[in-house]
């Protein structure tokens, strides 16, 4: 069955693939790198080609990345055969999510949002676990779909009940490619108890 999304973004990772290859590791993870169990498994989603999921297991963590495009994955996984790290990708459409719950040690979630995985993210972390979230919020000249915006302030919302670590809100210079926008990083803690 034909996916428009995952054929946008298989077009995406083609033609842009140098650009997406020489990108680093996301600021976010680098700052709290500290932070990250030097072992366990981590769920870098929306992974790409995999820049987070190679930072995180050169740190000591297995990982597990997901991405709709098959081809970003291939490009991933070529740079995994020769690095040898212990990472595992796998195709997944996350606007219909499922994940284990009490699973994964750590979850990023960079410059993605599907508002539906968000309750998964959260019950699929270990209690203790880190969650690592970065995404674009939407300004009052935004253009484009409302549903790949944060609203201002919804992003602290959407973990409520876990530690916050790390929160802020920045807004973003304007590009060619990109109008008014802000971004929103969470870095929030599973409590070890049960939330209520």
């Amino acid at each position: 069955m034909p996916n428009p999304e995952a054929d946008h973004w298989n077009e995406k990772y083609l033609k842009e693939s140098e650009l997406w290859l020489g990108m680093e590791p996301r600021r976010l993870l680098v700052s709290f790198i500290g932070l990250i169990p030097k072992k366990g498994l981590a769920l870098d989603a929306a992974c790409g080609v995999g820049i987070n999921a190679v930072y995180l297991a050169k740190h000591g963590l297995r990982v597990l990345g997901i991405d709709i495009s098959e081809y970003a994955l291939h490009l991933a996984r070529r740079r995994i055969k020769k690095l040898g790290y212990p990472v595992e990708f796998a195709v997944a459409d996350l606007s219909q999510p499922w994940l284990p719950d009490d699973f994964f040690n750590v979850i990023t979630n960079f410059h993605f949002l599907e508002r539906a995985a968000i309750p998964v993210y959260r019950q699929a972390l270990k209690p203790g676990g880190l969650i690592l979230f970065d995404t674009f919020v939407a300004r009052s000249k935004t253009v484009g779909s409302p549903g790949y915006y944060l609203k201002p302030g919804e992003l602290n919302l959407l973990f409520e009940g876990f530690e916050i670590i790390h929160y802020a809100e920045s807004i973003l210079e304007q590009t060619r490619s990109h109008g008014e926008r802000g971004a929103a990083q969470i870095v929030a803690r599973k409590p070890a108890a049960a939330i209520e």
